[in-house]
């Protein structure tokens, strides 16, 4: 068992004038999972960096006072000696990039201790094992979707059998079976003594196994507790941190405490109405004229590995916004890659504004065509966030004026006007994603390519993408987004397409894909769909005043 506390932890990155952690004192405790939470810009991601011992180490910047791991301050230790796992929020940035295949990628961590063959051989078996991978092991990491990643990358840490995890956002490009799996794997993980902290805004998923929450604010600790109770009360809502579904509508709905227990019985009810079919499926419009997007028959596979798409064929028009769902590995980026002219298809036609994409390249598309990376990384470049969402404007030879004009209106949109001099680095990954996303939105693209475009955010910040995808379509503009999200699918998203081992099995309305199965859908959304309510900013709210009438009746 590993032991973790920190005394009076402020850290400060460079070229800030704040601190973003502010005299954080924790003791962790082994052999239990630690939750941390908050709003986006609070500290949760920091605090996991400094107990690793790599902030400010990797991250430069300045530390004031301690992070001990057996007594001993992590700054005197190596970077991440034997025994601390850490996961990042970006786990494609975590690959080794010298490993052609899974199994390779996994052994890498043992080899480096110097094991003998025979070991690493069986370590990662095992850990392939655990993480439910091994049908993965022959294939190259870097060919894999983001969730897939993730697991391999939790495999890789398993297999030196490390007694502290540091764990930010796991959950994130898991699908509902991968995300299942993690769930159950980390709770064996801590029966077996391990120490666990993960940084997660994922509430629904993170408290079924969370023994402790702490949330931040403002870089400081300002709850601290069971998960139960605090989810119970009003104190959580007040910082902006994650909070369970049930817990959001027992709020809407001013339930008195225990709010989380009282609300369950009403959102059975629903969830039984919508399980038995009282839902209403309706079928998704189609907008006349040319589509901005067509695939007929596509078939893609990369260099020496197996079909990605298989006869895929679909259209997206004007006005319409179209989610794409499927476990890990279905083909969904890779569908938007080719359609932002990534990747060409190995037979068959992807044809965008008209034209077909073979021989083109990203930029011919640009700026009528914007893409949003499931890691933002891929795309920020500039040194301020002005400057980011400036790029594409001055590209189109756009007027000094009309660019300033342009990158107000969309940063106000998405909230970030207070980092509008930052550098994108020096913010936390979701508002990386906020400033990627602005920087596509910025030339008002006539077709918006997204991927997992919630990942990580908090509900404010999901309200406001959500905002963002509603206001373009209204506007005539079309959105194909890649999501787990399946709340943020039904406030955004009019149609959605399932992907099943590279094939569309399901192609309709949104609410319809939804209920068909193969989601763990949220309490409130289950509500609203059996209440027949319309998609809205104020779900919860909706939610709570239909139940109310329902019980006064």
């Amino acid at each position: 068992m590993s032991t973790l506390s920190t005394r009076a932890l402020r850290i400060r990155y460079p070229a800030q004038s704040h601190w973003a952690l502010d005299g954080v004192t924790l003791d962790v405790a082994p052999g239990a999972v630690t939750w941390l939470t908050g709003a986006l810009g609070s500290g949760t991601s920091t605090l996991l960096l400094a107990m690793a011992g790599l902030a400010p180490r990797l991250t430069g910047g300045e530390r004031r006072g301690e992070v001990l791991l057996d007594g001993r301050d992590v700054a005197t230790l190596a970077p991440l000696p034997h025994g601390i796992a850490y996961l990042g929020p970006t786990p494609a940035l975590q690959l080794s990039g010298i490993a052609a295949t899974v199994r390779d990628e996994i052994a890498v961590g043992p080899m480096n201790l110097g094991w003998p063959v025979e070991q690493i051989r069986a370590a990662a078996d095992d850990a392939m094992q655990r993480l439910g991978i091994g049908h993965l092991a022959d294939r190259a990491p870097r060919a894999l979707s983001g969730g897939e990643q993730q697991r391999v990358l939790l495999a890789a840490l398993a297999a030196t059998s490390p007694t502290l995890w540091l764990l930010d956002e796991p959950f994130s490009a898991l699908d509902a079976t991968s995300r299942a799996h993690v769930q159950r794997w980390l709770r064996g993980l801590t029966r077996g003594g391990a120490t666990v902290v993960i940084a997660c805004d994922e509430a629904d998923t993170i408290v079924e196994i969370a023994d402790r929450l702490v949330v931040l604010q403002h870089g400081t600790v300002a709850l601290d507790g069971a998960p139960a109770p605090l989810l119970a009360g009003d104190a959580i809502l007040a910082t902006g941190a994650a909070t369970t579904e049930a817990a959001a509508l027992a709020a809407a709905a001013q339930m008195p405490a225990p709010r989380p227990i009282l609300a369950a019985p009403l959102l059975g009810a629903v969830g039984l109405a919508a399980r038995t079919g009282v839902v209403e499926m309706i079928a998704a419009p189609l907008a006349a004229g040319t589509p901005l997007l067509e695939c007929r028959d596509v078939q893609f596979a990369y260099r020496d590995g197996p079909a990605v798409l298989r006869g895929v064929s679909v259209s997206v028009h004007a006005g319409e916004a179209v989610g794409v769902f499927g476990a890990n590995g279905a083909g969904k980026s890779t569908l938007l890659r080719l359609a932002m002219a990534l990747d060409h298809p190995t037979s068959g036609t992807v044809t965008v504004r008209g034209l077909e994409t073979r021989g083109r390249h990203p930029e011919e598309l640009a700026p009528a065509v914007g893409f949003l990376f499931q890691q933002p990384e891929r795309q920020l470049f500039s040194a301020s966030v002005r400057a980011e969402c400036a790029v594409g404007p001055r590209l189109a030879g756009w007027s000094s004026a009309r660019v300033h004009e342009a990158v107000a209106a969309v940063l106000a949109e998405l909230g970030l006007d207070d980092v509008i001099d930052e550098h994108p680095y020096d913010l936390p990954v979701p508002r990386r994603r906020l400033v990627a996303l602005a920087a596509v939105l910025a030339t008002d693209p006539e077709l918006l390519l997204l991927d997992e475009p919630t990942a990580a955010l908090d509900g404010a910040s999901r309200s406001r993408v959500a905002g963002v995808v509603r206001a373009r379509v209204a506007r005539g503009r079309a959105v194909v987004a890649i999501t787990h999200d399946a709340s943020f699918a039904h406030e955004a998203l009019d149609r959605a397409l399932w992907l099943r081992d590279g094939q569309i099995v399901r192609d309709g309305a949104t609410r319809s894909i939804l209920t068909a199965g193969g989601h763990d859908l949220p309490a409130t959304l289950v509500a609203a769909l059996a209440l027949d309510l319309p998609p809205g900013a104020d779900r919860q709210l909706a939610v709570a005043a239909a139940l109310s009438r329902r019980q006064t009746r």
